[in-house]
């Protein structure tokens, strides 16, 4: 779509009342996310991995994309509050939620590529003397959760079979 077209179709929007409230909102947090950036109010390390949420009754959401940001912007969050409001805007809360991933994104494949060689990695199959050194183990250990589990790994690596008084569970 041109840029032409976009103004055109915004135009459009504006004159429907369904939709004036809705561009109203975008509009303004459009402009607060230029104040901020102009202003540098939020860190150039973690600028890229937050979004805008909504603004509702004086408090807006910042959205983190993951965990280590949005604590982060938790513990910068005053002073974002306070440099936002010397901005001249009215706001008098900043939250942080977790942004839900975005499943057509750059960063969310290379996520599931990141996962998909984690995957990989754990369906190697474990050395002859892993095998031996874990069965080894195995059997020092009394029966418990963790002889369980060993044994449940090494009958997952295959051609493995060990011998008990009791059932594995």
């Amino acid at each position: 779509m041109t840029s032409l077209n976009i103004k055109s179709f915004l135009r459009t929007l504006e004159q429907n009342p369904e939709h004036v409230d809705i561009l109203t909102r975008a509009n303004q947090l459009n402009k607060i996310r230029q104040a901020i950036a102009a202003a540098d109010v939020i860190p150039a390390s973690i600028n890229k991995h937050y979004k805008l949420g909504p603004l509702s009754q004086g408090a807006l959401t910042l959205l983190a994309e993951n965990a280590s940001v949005a604590t982060k912007l938790k513990h910068i969050s005053p002073s974002i509050l306070s440099k936002i409001q010397q901005l001249g805007w009215t706001i008098t809360t900043v939250k942080i939620k977790l942004q839900k991933p975005d499943c057509n994104s750059h960063d969310n494949a290379r996520s599931n590529q990141t996962a998909e060689f984690y995957a990989k990695t754990a369906q190697k199959k474990l050395s002859p003397s892993g095998i031996e050194s874990l069965d080894y183990l195995a059997q020092s250990l009394p029966e418990s959760e963790l002889k369980h589990s060993i044994h449940a790994l090494l009958r997952k690596c295959g051609n493995y079979s060990y011998k008990t008084n009791n059932s594995d569970k």
